[in-house]
């Protein structure tokens, strides 16, 4: 789950099981960041996915 809404998008991705990407964009300062990442931007959001992506398909073809 990937989003810039830290209640809706990493609070409802977490208790789902899903890996979570953040993009803190400074809206919500004060709180805990429970992401599995924490980026400023997409492209770094992205890159982050394709990385995992990579690791899978390794893993997929050993």
């Amino acid at each position: 789950m990937t989003g810039d809404h830290l209640v809706a998008d990493i609070g409802g991705g977490r208790p789902a099981g899903l890996h979570t990407v953040w993009i803190d964009r400074g809206t919500w300062p004060d709180r805990e960041r429970e992401a599995d990442h924490v980026v400023m931007n997409m492209l770094q959001a992205m890159q982050i996915l394709q990385e995992r992506v990579a690791e899978r398909f390794k893993l997929a073809h050993r």
